[in-house]
């Protein structure tokens, strides 16, 4: 009898603790997927904006928004020949998605808040797939040289 008082609270609050350990890990898996969609959906268009299939808030963003980071990738300037490509500012697409998970009463009721950012370089913008713009490119290909 005197194991039981003992036991039984012990075992409520470990499971108490499991279910929101549980429920904290939902949460992240979440932020997760979310701040990936929204990235990579906004980074392969371009970081122009448009419209995205899920109805996403994020094909109504712009440059204004400040989701394009339109600084070079300095690390790779003038480090070898053939690395021009690498210098061109296409600017990141960045997403931040936060979310919290609340415990149960029984192991104090507190909430913790997360977030999880995902963050990705922006797609190039396509060339025409006509004569001239296969001209465009082999002489921006070859005018670098």
């Amino acid at each position: 009898m005197v194991e039981a008082v003992v036991v039984i609270p012990f075992f409520i609050i470990i499971f108490a603790s499991m279910i929101f350990v549980a429920h904290l890990y939902g949460e992240k898996q979440r932020t997760l997927r979310m701040s990936k969609e929204q990235a990579w959906t906004y980074a392969m268009s371009n970081c122009s904006g448009g419209s995205d299939a899920s109805g996403s808030p994020i094909g109504q963003l712009s440059a204004e928004d400040s989701n394009v980071d339109g600084r070079p990738l300095e690390q790779f300037e003038n480090s070898d020949r053939g690395m021009e490509k690498l210098t061109k500012s296409w600017g990141t697409a960045s997403s931040t998605i936060t979310g919290s998970a609340t415990a149960s009463k029984a192991i104090g009721g507190f909430t913790d808040e997360l977030s999880t950012t995902t963050k990705v370089q922006c797609n190039e913008e396509p060339l025409e797939g006509n004569l001239r713009g296969v001209f465009e490119f082999a002489w921006n290909l070859f005018s670098q040289w």
